[in-house]
């Protein structure tokens, strides 16, 4: 299974890339004006919007482009507009969260509707790949869910818009909770069923059984149900989802037949470390704890370390195979800077480390210094990336 298989061109792929790791680094200076005390507050929003939308779903709907296809193995049902709606998308969501923070009614509605727009073209044509599939398999199955999820979720965000603006009577927690609920169901789908793609084929891993991944997408499915009568069942339930996904991937990581650790092992064994640090603390009851560990830990060390296998293929394949057996052509490994991604790594890692202090201890000059290592391992990323598309314009 190759990630060549029906390739959407490169400009979509790469342009969704390029806005995720923008609004990454968006969403460090938004980290001030989070207050995660108050989860529904409309200044916490932007930042989670930032980092969710922004980053997290930025490079899954540009990876979603091309994995589609790969799991099931037929094209991806249009990619006509799709340049001009990740415009619009950019746009939109920039007005949304600076709207959210500093509390402009009229952008965000506005901003709002665009962005429900956006989505939903994309979550459109994500879904309708799946007409006349004939590929079964749990990667298939979890990312069919994955658009269904996607779908509930942006209608519900739409709905807590007009609620807010007065055009809808809801009860507004009960709509956010399920707001919540589904949108990361679209991301833990998608990474769940990618990760059963992706790591055995980036870790050399075979004969392997997907029975803790199925586990994992049936109590999260579970969580749904259960956050209707009790919240608290809803997040064990959750949690006990994240468990199995984490067992999942180490199960993986332990049957692979490339046994050196490199940046790509690294970062996937330190997001998974995080997503475990992150369930832990909702037990303890440290919300902050949990959320930045979720987003700078689990969700950012997860989707560098796939970008540093996906971006280099891809560029490879487009722009460097026409020259194969004309020109001396690079390694998808020489394509990377190694010494950047180990250094990204670790400043990754003293952030979270920085960000436990600075609770426990109430320093905020820890919060300052934790983010200032995010914000450094981001710019090493960036850095990385830069260097990843010159090979865009490789002559041999």
């Amino acid at each position: 299974m190759l990630l060549n298989t029906y390739a959407p061109p490169f400009k979509l792929v790469g342009g969704y890339f390029i806005a995720g790791i923008f609004f990454l680094a968006l969403s460090v200076a938004a980290f001030f004006y989070a207050d995660f005390e108050m989860m529904s507050a409309l200044n916490t929003a932007g930042f989670l919007h930032i980092f969710f939308v922004g980053f997290v779903i930025s490079i899954i709907i540009g990876a979603l482009y091309q994995l589609t296809s790969v799991i099931l193995e037929k094209p991806f049902f249009t990619v006509k507009g799709a340049i001009f709606n990740l415009t619009i998308f950019c746009i939109s969501l920039l007005g949304m969260s600076y709207a959210m923070i500093f509390g402009e009614a009229r952008i965000l509605q506005i901003s709002g509707v665009l962005l429900f727009c956006s989505l939903v073209f994309f979550g459109t044509t994500y879904i309708l790949s799946f007409m006349d599939n004939e590929k079964k398999s749990f990667a298939a199955f979890a990312l069919f869910v994955s658009a269904i999820f996607l779908i509930v979720g942006i209608t519900l965000g739409f709905c807590l818009l007009m609620v807010l603006g007065g055009t809808l009577i809801l009860d507004f927690e009960i709509t956010l909770k399920f707001h919540i609920y589904f949108v990361f169901g679209f991301v833990f789908f998608v990474i769940l069923g990618a990760a059963s793609v992706l790591l055995p084929m980036f870790a050399l891993a075979h004969d392997l059984k997907f029975t803790l991944s199925k586990a994992s997408l049936l109590f999260y499915i579970l969580s749904g149900i259960l956050l209707a009568f009790n919240e608290m069942l809803a997040v064990f339930a959750v949690g006990v989802a994240a468990l199995f996904f984490i067992a999942q991937a180490f199960y993986i990581l332990k049957k692979r037949v490339r046994k050196a650790y490199d940046y790509w092992n690294v970062n996937i064994a330190l997001s998974l470390l995080s997503l475990f640090a992150a369930v832990s603390f909702i037990i303890f009851g440290k919300l902050n704890l949990a959320v930045y560990f979720l987003v700078y830990g689990f969700l950012f060390a997860f989707i560098v370390a796939h970008l540093y296998k996906i971006a280099p293929f891809l560029i490879w394949y487009h722009y460097v195979a026409p020259f194969v057996g004309k020109a001396k052509v690079p390694l998808l490994d020489a394509m990377i800077l190694k010494k950047v991604a180990y250094f990204g790594i670790a400043f990754n890692a003293a952030s979270l480390v920085s960000y436990v202090f600075a609770v426990y201890l109430e320093l905020k000059i820890l919060v300052y210094l934790s983010l200032i290592f995010i914000a450094v391992s981001t710019a090493l990323l960036l850095i990385n990336m830069i260097n990843i598309f010159k090979f865009t314009s490789f002559k041999g």
